[in-house]
C-alpha cells in the first residue's frame, strides 16, 4: 500500500512538471511566432514587402520545423490553421494588398494565440 501511494504521488508529479513544462515552450514559442509577425506587419505597413516576404519565409520555415513538436501535444486542426494564415499571409504580401496582408496577419496572430490557450495548463483543459 505505502509502495502504490508513493508511486502515485511519484507519477502525479512527474506529469504535473511534464504539463507545466509543455504549457510554458506552447506559451514561449507563441509569444516568439507573434513578435517576430509584428515586425513582418511593420514592415508591410511601411511598403517594405520583399523585407516581410523574407522575414515571413524564415518565420514559415521555423513554424514547419518546430510544429512537428507541438502537434504532439496540440490538436492538429490548430497547428493547421496557424500554417493556413502563414500561408495566406504570404500569398497577400506577395500579391502586395495591404488589407488582406492586414486581415492575414490578425489571423496569424490570433491562431497563435489560441495554440496557447489551447494547451493552457487549466484544470478546463486537463479533465
Amino acid at each position: 500500500m505505502k509502495r502504490s501511494v508513493i508511486l502515485i504521488c511519484v507519477l502525479l508529479s512527474a506529469t504535473l512538471a511534464l504539463g507545466g513544462y509543455v504549457e510554458r515552450s506552447t506559451h514561449d514559442a507563441a509569444r516568439r511566432y507573434q513578435q517576430a509577425l509584428h515586425q513582418v506587419g511593420e514592415a508591410f505597413e511601411a511598403a517594405r514587402w520583399e523585407e516581410a516576404l523574407r522575414m515571413l519565409s524564415e518565420i514559415s520555415a521555423s513554424w514547419q520545423k518546430e510544429r512537428e513538436g507541438i502537434q504532439l501535444w496540440v490538436n492538429h486542426a490548430d497547428t493547421d490553421a496557424v500554417t493556413r494564415a502563414l500561408t495566406g499571409l504570404k500569398s497577400s504580401l506577395q500579391s502586395r494588398d495591404l488589407l488582406s496582408s492586414c486581415l492575414y496577419l490578425g489571423e496569424c496572430l490570433e491562431n497563435f494565440n489560441h495554440l496557447h490557450h489551447r494547451d493552457a495548463f487549466t484544470l478546463k483543459n486537463i479533465l
